[in-house]
């Protein structure tokens, strides 16, 4: 890093973390995609100076952006992008305490060719830093590579508030409506359905597709038939996977033997298992509690690895180290079920494809 009595000049260097202050978090950004990806990688290196403690108090600082890290060869809609970064504001409202910010960050934007290299170069002034890089105690955090793979602003902006929360353990944030949609800096003439349409479910779908986050909302108050606060709740694809793997087995414990062969049937059939196989795993209680696991494993995306599930099945439950008995061999079960395994065509309690949690709903009996 070199340094000049004006401020401290910074060579770019990608992290792949990003740390940046709660204050810009929750601020309203009028950046387009482009523009707010360029904020990212400056966010990148302001944060990761604060982090070790290297900014100096009253320096402006200097970060040079090569075009590489945004394109390969479309330069004109970056230049374009670091002319409207110039112009674009950051503002703040705190309506309970009458405070309001309002900021334009990147005054000082510029151009130049080093070495066959193209850049953009990007001021920040002494004292707009602590609006990027002012941690304290509390700050958001997230990783770059996960925000690099948002195309939407809008899920670019969701992806920051969850962070924020997520950093400090919570997966449940309220947010007045109105608030929110200032922060995102939504069109005026946006209703309440469009917002839920455009910003809303547009950003659940990236971040489920792309940062294997699931994120729901709910109405928690309303005046009238207006929505006025929404609570939002975050979990991780694996978080939810494990959720359905716990609910699985916790309804199988309810099942009693004959619907639990009825079930292990069911679910063996969806395997390449031979017959004697089937009939091993049903005399062995063991066996078949594994066999309901692994399976809801399988459903529910904990195991992605496994390529050929029947062959891991059969290894899992020992079947590969068994030999067939003898056409002449005539083994007694260990347990002789009440119910008769081979499903009618009119029985449509296990016919067809079905998870294991729709298949115990139609063995319980229903209440009432």
């Amino acid at each position: 890093m070199k340094e000049d009595s004006a401020g401290q000049l910074t060579i770019f260097e990608r992290h792949s973390t990003n740390y940046q202050s709660n204050i810009f978090t929750l601020s309203r950004q009028e950046f387009t995609e482009l523009e707010k990806k360029i904020v990212i990688l400056v966010v990148n290196q302001l944060g990761n100076m604060a982090v070790k403690g290297k900014i100096q108090p009253d320096r402006n600082l200097e970060f040079s952006i090569p075009y590489a890290e945004l394109t390969k060869n479309h330069h004109s809609q970056v230049t374009e992008a670091a002319e409207g970064l110039s112009k674009k504001r950051i503002s703040y409202k705190d309506e309970a305490k009458g405070e309001y910010i309002f900021v334009t960050p990147f005054p000082y934007v510029s151009s130049r060719i080093e070495n066959n290299r193209r850049y953009i170069d990007i001021k920040v002034l002494a004292d707009v830093v602590p609006h990027f890089a002012a941690l304290g105690k509390r700050f958001t955090k997230y990783e770059l590579d996960v925000m690099w793979s948002l195309s939407s602003i809008y899920a670019m902006r969701i992806y920051e508030i969850m962070c924020m929360h997520y950093h400090v353990q919570k997966n449940t944030f309220r947010f007045q409506v109105d608030e929110l949609r200032y922060i995102l800096n939504c069109p005026e003439s946006y209703r309440y359905n469009d917002f839920v349409q455009y910003v809303l479910e547009v950003s659940q779908r990236e971040l489920k597709q792309k940062a294997e986050y699931v994120l729901d909302w709910f109405p928690v108050q309303k005046v009238g038939k207006k929505v006025v606060e929404l609570e939002f709740v975050v979990k991780t694809l694996k978080h939810l996977a494990t959720e359905h793997v716990e609910n699985d087995e916790a309804r199988l414990a309810t099942l009693d033997p004959n619907q639990r062969v009825i079930l292990g049937y069911q679910v063996m059939a969806k395997y390449a298992l031979k017959p004697w196989q089937k009939d091993h795993i049903i005399t062995e209680p063991g066996l078949l509690d594994t066999l309901f696991r692994l399976h809801s494993e399988f459903e529910n995306q904990r195991r992605p690895e496994v390529k050929d599930k029947s062959k891991y099945m059969a290894r899992s439950l020992g079947l590969d180290k068994l030999k067939a008995p003898r056409k002449n061999q005539i083994v007694p079960p260990a347990y002789e079920p009440q119910l008769s395994f081979t499903p009618s065509s009119t029985d449509k309690r296990i016919k067809g494809d079905r998870p294991v949690s729709d298949i115990i709903n139609l063995l319980l009996p229903k209440n009432g």
